[in-house]
């Protein structure tokens, strides 16, 4: 054996690749769903004709927010096959309809809370 051969890899773990497998399936429903929000903006922000760069940020922001709402999900015992759907419908709405819709529930919060 080349002595290059073994000092490249030197703690080579036969488990690696399943550890490596339970992990990714483990994280599939997260993952999915970010990325189906990340993909959905995308096609709606070719399809406006917006610059690909604000494009690309917008799909990074519905894929985060689709992972923000995952423990949102779990609280109300909602399934994780669900976060695909709310991924899609992230993505296709926009984090700047989903900021105003926030901002609006928020205020009318916070004035409730205000009178009290």
């Amino acid at each position: 054996m080349p002595q290059n051969e073994s000092q490249s890899m030197p703690q080579r773990d036969p488990g690696f690749w399943q550890h490596l497998l339970s992990v990714i399936s483990h994280t599939w429903p997260q993952a999915y769903a970010a990325i189906m929000a990340c993909v959905v903006a995308v096609v709606r922000g070719m399809q406006a004709g917006g610059k690909p760069l604000n494009t690309c940020l917008e799909a990074i922001l519905c894929g985060c927010l689709t992972l923000a709402s995952m423990p949102v999900l779990e609280y109300f015992g909602l399934g994780q096959k669900l976060a695909v759907a709310v991924g899609a419908a992230v993505g296709f709405l926009g984090t700047e309809w989903i900021r105003d819709r926030a901002t609006i529930i928020a205020d009318a919060a916070l004035s409730w809370w205000r009178r009290k």
